[in-house]
């Protein structure tokens, strides 16, 4: 999901172009204006509002734009909204459009374009990935008598409502996309779709009519490999200018090396394994703290980041403002984890069968090591991206059929705790609706995620949410493994990246001064 999202890769983090389009960036990397990025994974859609993957949003933040983005720090600017305005009860937001903006179509953007967007994003009836999380806060989107302003009317007060605006799924697309949104990209943004042949690239080229800045580079490629020494070799020989997601151990060896700088952002995603509650390990929790008890987080921390990311103890990262640690100490207990095992019932051990998308496999492999150790067998299986983020999302019965315990996946919610516990852990988040891969649903629970995501009062928001916090650890729906630094790879020429509270990439800025590559 890395649903960063990795979700789906997600976890988990999408048009039609009918205007005439700049001519074809055919330039690889080094080449003059071009700039060419490597990921780990494809990207699910160029329709922003119908995924979650981090490495998704990080393509379509060069084409598409929100109403207002977000720093690093989580401070708000202005983007496609110039100002906005909200009631004291603060269920009431009005946003005033920036005028002369055009789609990649050729058409103007305007207020009822806007709201034709958010309207396809809160629709039910043709649910969208990333749909759950807006209609949870969203009640309606319309016009005013300004037909250059929109009001949101929220469902209940949410404090971080202008941070979830940043969220690349409230991007807007232009209302003449249509149904091939999904394979053409049509928004706002400085670079327009140009070309994605599906296992090979995406290519985007400069806007000509874009109504801010325009960018330094002329076109971007962006390509993708889940074999890290392919990375660290595309990086080194000039096939790729940047690396998102670069594994630590290349980063270790590129720090000080002078042709190369390395980002490393300590907001990267939480990985976990969402266990199935309808399965037998599910069904009881001594099963499900004996997981936990069997999982040794700082050796994977050490080995498998080389120590750049921290162990979890908590469903929250620790640079959240909200983040409590109620891990239990120690954490791994082997013998402890076989005596619960025996108490549930299963003396001799048990087998638990685990979706793994191929990038995460050796972090299964490693639990898969170390959890004999507690006698737990666990079978792996392995999946492509497209074909993990369908049984990742399966349903009940769906998983039941694949015989699935549980799924491997990593989320990163951009500084917003509802956005991590809320898609994770809340009932009406269970899959396929949101990334509650494993069903989880206790009352009291949802009612304190509800409760924390509309109170405006932060010393009662902390005290709420460190009760979530609690209440999750102790039923351990989850194995909660890690967070791991989101680290990239950069060629010392580039400058201008940022990588957004959501961790995905934002090229809008980069600037390069290398000849190109010979």
């Amino acid at each position: 999901m890395h649903c960063h999202c990795r979700l789906p890769v997600l976890l988990t983090a999408l048009i039609a172009c009918t205007g005439a389009m700049a001519a074809p960036a055919h330039a690889g990397a080094g080449a003059a204006g071009a700039l060419t990025i490597m990921q780990p994974e494809p990207p699910r859609s160029m329709d922003p509002a119908d995924q979650m993957a981090t490495d998704t949003s990080s393509i379509l933040s060069a084409m598409y734009e929100g109403l207002v983005r977000a720093d690093a720090d989580r401070t708000i600017h202005p983007l496609l909204a110039v100002s906005w305005r909200h009631d004291p009860q603060g269920t009431t937001w009005d946003f005033v459009l920036r005028r002369n903006v055009k789609f990649h179509d050729g058409h103007t953007m305007t207020a009822a374009g806007v709201v034709h967007s958010f309207r396809r994003l809160l629709d039910m009836n043709a649910p969208l990935a990333g749909s759950s999380r807006f209609r949870a806060v969203v009640d309606t989107v319309t016009t005013t008598d300004d037909d250059m302003t929109v009001r949101f009317s929220l469902r209940r007060p949410y404090p971080d409502f202008l941070l979830l605006l940043s969220f690349s799924q409230a991007c807007v697309t232009s209302p003449y996309a249509g149904a091939s949104l999904a394979r053409h990209a049509d928004g706002t943004g400085p670079f327009r779709f140009d070309e994605w042949k599906s296992s090979e690239y995406v290519r985007q080229a400069r806007n000509p009519d874009y109504w801010g800045t325009p960018p330094d580079l002329a076109s971007v490629r962006w390509i993708w490999s889940a074999e890290p020494s392919v990375m660290d070799m595309a990086l080194h020989t000039g096939d790729t200018d940047i690396v998102g997601d670069l594994p630590a151990l290349y980063a270790r060896r590129m720090e000080s090396d002078p042709r190369f700088v390395i980002h490393d952002d300590p907001n990267g995603p939480l990985y976990w394994i969402a266990i199935n509650m309808d399965r037998h390990a599910g069904a009881d929790r001594r099963i499900r703290q004996a997981l936990n008890y069997a999982t040794d987080r700082q050796a994977l921390v050490h080995a498998l980041l080389r120590d750049r990311g921290q162990p979890a103890r908590s469903p929250l990262q620790p640079v959240s403002p909200y983040f409590v640690s109620y891990a239990p100490d120690p954490q791994y207990d082997p013998q402890r984890a076989r005596a619960l095992l025996a108490e549930a019932g299963s003396p001799s051990g048990i087998t638990f069968s685990l979706a793994v998308q191929d990038m995460d496999e050796p972090l299964a492999e490693a639990l898969q090591d170390m959890w004999k150790k507690s006698g737990i067998t666990l079978q792996i299986s392995r999946l492509e991206g497209g074909v993990y983020a369908s049984e990742a999302f399966a349903d009940p019965a769906q998983k039941a059929a694949l015989q699935l315990d549980g799924v491997l996946a990593s989320w990163s919610s951009g500084f917003i705790p509802d956005m991590q516990l809320r898609p994770l852990f809340h009932g009406a988040s269970a899959a396929p609706a949101g990334a509650n891969l494993g069903f989880f649903h206790d009352p009291g629970v949802d009612a304190l995620i509800n409760a924390g995501a509309v109170e405006p009062s932060e010393d009662k928001r902390k005290a709420i949410y460190a009760q979530i916090q609690e209440m999750i650890m102790h039923d351990a729906p989850a194995v909660l493994i890690y967070t791991r630094d989101t680290l990239v790879g950069m060629r010392a020429d580039i400058s201008g990246l940022v990588v957004r509270p959501d961790g995905a990439l934002d090229i809008t800025h980069v600037t390069r001064n290398r000849q190109p590559h010979p």
